[in-house]
């Protein structure tokens, strides 16, 4: 039987510095132009007769196309880790605007605040349980031509991508519950390794949009590869969910079959032994 891997959110991934420090971005400007002393201090009203802390219309219609945004970008329902990084993004862009309209020096702390986050607090990365081999180098290569009748599914990767960020826990996941002794899970570090994922038509630019790059190889060859390029030859955006990759590569059917032959494997063995040890 495949095992089922049982997962409750990872509480305390989400109160990392990361999170903590990105989410104080997004709510700044909110709170500090709603609450007081800091309403009063930073945004001196210019017409007295305005109410005071109180958010203007141009400042709400900003907020509302945020909500719309975020709401567009993630209507193919992504990974979690990966809708919020979404809503950090656009949040901080829309802060960013939000001081700029009131005072463009605030404006600019807003954008040193942003960057000195970036530097100091990156995006931490899954640290749950996972059965994968990091490829290093020529290995991937060798490992497909010394033992094709193991099927590999390889990710290509590079840690500047959110993307494979976003994806590495669903990965880490599928790897724990489908792995077995003919269906292994790796990866290539496509940022450090260029032109190892060259070697295998992955594109390491950010502006081709291929990282992650996930490929499915069996008897030593390429069978399927997401994401795939239409007929004008561009790179056709994928939604790289755990879901999404047990459909599109009809994964339970693969680990079924795969596991048949490991095991007339294994029982070809056990009958080796038996009759060595009768004779």
């Amino acid at each position: 039987m495949r095992k089922k891997m049982l997962t409750i959110p990872n509480i305390r991934h989400y109160l990392s510095a990361y999170h903590v420090a990105n989410t104080v971005l997004c709510v700044s400007f909110v709170f500090l132009r709603t609450f007081r002393p800091f309403c009063t201090t930073l945004f001196p009203l210019k017409n007295p007769e305005l109410p005071v802390c109180v958010l203007s219309w141009g400042e709400t219609n900003i907020l509302l196309f945020l909500a719309c945004v975020i709401v567009l970008k993630n209507r193919r329902r992504p990974p979690f880790q990966q809708y919020i990084v979404t809503v950090f993004n656009f949040s901080k862009v829309a802060n960013f605007a939000l001081f700029f309209y009131a005072d463009p020096r605030l404006s600019l702390l807003f954008a040193v605040s942003c960057l000195v986050v970036v530097v100091l607090f990156p995006e931490p990365a899954y640290l749950g349980p996972q059965n994968v081999t990091y490829f290093e180098g020529n290995t991937l290569e060798e490992e497909l031509t010394t033992d094709p009748r193991t099927t590999w599914m390889v990710q290509f990767y590079a840690n500047w991508a959110p993307e494979c960020l976003a994806f590495a826990g669903d990965f880490a996941k599928l790897s724990v519950e489908y792995h077995h002794s003919r269906l292994k899970f790796g990866k290539v570090d496509a940022g450090r390794y260029p032109e190892i994922a060259k070697k295998f038509g992955v594109e390491t630019s950010p502006l081709c949009k291929q990282m992650p790059s996930l490929i499915l190889f069996q008897n030593g060859k390429e069978v399927s590869r997401k994401p795939g390029k239409n007929s004008r030859g561009q790179t056709v955006k994928y939604n790289f969910t755990k879901e999404n990759i047990v459909k599109d590569y009809d994964l339970n059917n693969v680990y079924e079959v795969t596991k048949t032959k490991a095991q007339k494997k294994a029982d070809s063995k056990k009958e080796e032994e038996e009759e060595k040890k009768t004779r």
